[in-house]
């Protein structure tokens, strides 16, 4: 029980008290590496008391039913290192937030939260810290200031419809399943509820895909990385809210539904829509914060495929997948916060020389490129690999083939990004940092060229989520070398390839792929895409406006004209007989008045 008040609520509380400190700048920004400091001490409590269930009344069916086994530590190990990274940046950081303490609390909330969705089992307990999450989210994104409150807005709106439709899917699962605690029995098997269990597999899948950036709730992503602190953005879109979504992807396909052929179906239109969909825009992307917050997104479609298999192997890649995300991710984001801070600019042609400037920053980016881009040693390398394989053991060729291109276009992608921050840019001094933001750029880094390391020491924990009977296959994916080996070294062959081509016909890595801008195939997609013309979001904000329009042009005059002709009528049939009886004698108007009193005693003991 100590372990999770300290990893859930004392986050919280943390959060609730930052107004009394605000005015304390050194309090403040220590804040959140104090609090990281506790809730590390409760996962190592955890962490002894493993395996562990506790279950207490509360208020009504809101019980309070945690689980802690291995797979649960591991996500926790994962959460308290990037809250860890997050409060060594902080110390400098928050002072150059519009809003510090905003940042602070968000932070502190969002922590808490997170603790709290990956111990919880009960789902109401769970959309309580889900929406906790979501307050978190639109808090860190408007402490960024003014100019960034109409994309917190933006989110708040995106992330409340997703969490509606997640909510009403919830509502039909505990009226088919009859228990609020998941996994408690068996799964929801969808083709046996043909209609009320795939509304609400799909419902709850929108809304945990949504968590994770999924295709077509990412557009705030992109706008959020450049008015957002990068702190804030390391900790929540870039990490946390991987975490969050596709790990609750994984308890809905596995302890709550049992899938069908058209459940994994719409998972894989979704998946690679996801995928694709912001690819282009990156390539061509001048903005370093922005083309990591889109090459995000795509990733998550290769989890979302991953999940769709429903085979061991193909979970287990995905699972892999988010947590290399996270960390790789996360750690380019630090490093994009200090490189924009010291150049004064995050456009790409403003950064060139920075990873040679700044070394630390840049090894530790490079570091972090690797798991990006899925090299080995890196986990990524094993997680697509076992992706693949889930793909053609439900013989999903089509799909394989596509994510296959995806993965080569994220690879030039990144490459373009290495080859900027590396290229040699005479003239350009020595920069300089406070340890405190170098630090967990460079250690995250690090840890995502060793996930392939971690993953392998953890394989009990990835058995435990799984389930025993498939353990020893994935025990033995690790020394396995087959066809998908092959495919995932052409993959990076063709990938630095494409980025090495149109390398050559550039002066700057920061030029590369600026061609299909002006393709007469891409450039007109891409011009739209820039201006927000494809936007989900905007596209539904005007078809508002328009039927705002409407009902005001033609149905609210309509009925001013209406009443004012009723109210002209009534004045020409009544007003003369009214004007009569209306002259001056006060007992007339006495006698009016008992007999409105009678009228209506009468009607209320009617």
């Amino acid at each position: 029980m100590t372990a999770i008040v300290l990893l859930i609520v004392l986050p919280i509380l943390a959060a609730l008290l930052v107004g009394v400190i605000r005015k304390n700048a050194k309090l403040l920004a220590a804040m959140p590496l104090v609090v990281a400091g506790i809730s590390i001490l409760g996962f190592l409590l955890g962490l002894g008391a493993s395996p562990l269930k506790l279950a207490g009344a509360f208020v009504g069916p809101f019980t309070l039913h945690f689980e802690l086994d291995g797979w649960r530590l591991l996500l926790l190990a994962f959460v308290c290192t990037f809250e860890l990274m997050t409060g060594i940046h902080a110390l400098q950081s928050v002072r150059r937030a519009a809003r510090p303490a905003l940042l602070v609390a968000s932070l502190l909330l969002a922590f808490g939260a997170a603790a709290g969705v990956v111990l919880t089992s009960n789902v109401l307990v769970l959309l309580v810290f889900w929406e906790m999450f979501l307050l978190a989210l639109y808090g860190s994104i408007a402490s960024g200031g003014e100019q960034a409150e109409r994309t917190a807005f933006k989110a708040l709106i995106i992330g409340g419809a997703s969490d509606f439709l997640m909510v009403l899917g919830l509502m039909i699962y505990l009226v088919l399943r009859g228990s609020v605690i998941m996994g408690g029995g068996a799964p929801i098997d969808i083709a046996t509820t043909p209609r009320a269990g795939l509304v609400a597999f799909v419902l709850i899948f929108l809304g945990a895909g949504a968590k994770a950036g999924m295709f077509p709730f990412h557009t705030w992503i992109p706008q959020a990385a450049e008015v957002m602190p990068a702190t804030g953005f390391a900790a929540l879109p870039a990490s946390l809210e991987k975490i969050l979504g596709i790990s609750f992807l994984y308890t809905l396909t596995t302890r709550m539904f049992v899938l069908d052929g058209r459940a994994r179906a719409i998972m894989m239109v979704f998946a690679v829509i996801t995928a694709f969909v912001v690819i282009l825009p990156a390539l061509v992307e001048p903005n370093l914060k922005r083309v990591l917050a889109l090459t995000a997104i795509s990733p998550v479609g290769f989890m979302i495929a991953g999940m769709a298999t429903s085979a061991m192997a193909g979970m287990a890649g995905a699972l892999m997948y988010m947590l290399i995300h996270a960390t790789y991710k996360s750690s380019m984001f630090f490093a994009a916060g200090t490189l924009e801070t010291r150049a004064g600019s995050a456009r790409l042609s403003d950064l060139r020389g920075f990873g040679r400037a700044m070394p630390v920053l840049g090894w530790g980016f490079a570091l972090a490129f690797l798991g990006a881009v899925s090299l080995p040693p890196t986990g990524g390398f094993m997680a697509k690999e076992l992706i693949f394989e889930g793909l053609l053991h439900h013989h999903n060729g089509v799909v394989l083939a596509l994510l296959v291109v995806a993965a080569i276009l994220n690879i030039a992608v990144f490459s373009k990004v290495l080859g900027v921050l590396w290229e040699r840019r005479p003239g350009l001094d020595a920069q300089h940092a406070p340890a405190s933001e170098v630090l967990p750029a460079f250690l995250l880094g690090l840890g995502a060229a060793l996930t392939g390391v971690v993953f392998s020491l953890a394989t009990a924990a990835f058995e435990v989520a799984l389930g025993p009977a498939e353990g020893g296959m994935l025990t033995a994916m690790w020394t396995h070398v087959g066809p998908l080996t092959g495919l995932s070294l052409l993959i990076y062959i063709l990938g630095f390839g494409v980025y090495l081509t149109a390398r050559e016909h550039v002066t700057s890595a920061a030029q590369t792929f600026g061609g299909l801008t002006e393709s007469p195939v891409t450039g007109g997609g891409l011009r739209l895409a820039a201006e927000g013309k494809l936007d989900a979001y905007e596209i539904g904000i005007k078809v508002v406006d328009w039927l705002t329009n409407v009902v005001f042009r033609y149905f609210e005059r309509l009925i001013d004209v209406v009443v004012d002709g009723i109210i002209a009528g009534g004045k020409a049939v009544f007003g003369p007989a009214l004007s009569a009886i209306h002259n001056g004698v006060y007992s007339n108007y006495l006698a009016w008045a008992v007999v409105g009193l009678i009228a209506v005693l009468a009607l209320v003991l009617m």
